[in-house]
């Protein structure tokens, strides 16, 4: 006889790692233009270095599981993808409350797309996105993050998975 209980799995990170990586670059190329390529995880730190704020956003997502996805992108490149994405002129600069709303809708749709193409047959809630501004100097653990360069500026990704 089968418990109702739901027996919920925990997901391994290393598991969906290239599922998130692929929905990144598909937002990226087709919401913002913008091209996405890996980055060693011994450069990473190298790569970011002299960088002066990062901004991230923050997904809360729980449903067959639950977890926390965070994608944070260069305060520059996050000025770059803002124009892009509202067809800008470069040389104009969004106010702040404007970029974070942005950053916030591109790591929503970046963690949306991710767990409707793994898990299609499931059901996920994401709460509203969380942006906050991140000195660029932050301690960052590189091991636990995927980086990546979007339009050759850093970016990286973290999952994290809970009960």
């Amino acid at each position: 006889m089968t418990s109702s209980v739901n027996l919920r799995r925990v997901p391994d990170t290393a598991e969906h790692w290239d599922a998130v990586a692929v929905a990144l670059t598909e937002v990226a190329e087709n919401s913002f233009f913008a091209f996405v390529d890996p980055v060693e995880t011994e450069a990473a730190a190298e790569f970011a270095a002299g960088l002066e704020s990062w901004l991230v956003a923050t997904v809360v997502f729980s449903g067959a599981f639950g977890g926390t996805m965070k994608m944070a992108v260069a305060e520059p490149l996050a000025r770059e993808l803002f124009g892009a994405f509202l067809g800008l002129d470069p040389s104009e600069s969004p106010e702040d409350g404007a970029l974070f709303d942005l950053v916030g809708e591109f790591g929503n749709m970046v963690c949306g797309s991710w767990l409707t193409r793994s898990c299609q047959r499931r059901r996920f809630d994401l709460e509203h996105p969380v942006v906050e501004r991140v000195a660029g100097d932050a301690a960052i653990d590189w091991e636990a993050v995927r980086p990546l360069a979007l339009n050759g500026q850093p970016a990286w990704l973290h999952l994290e998975f809970g009960e």
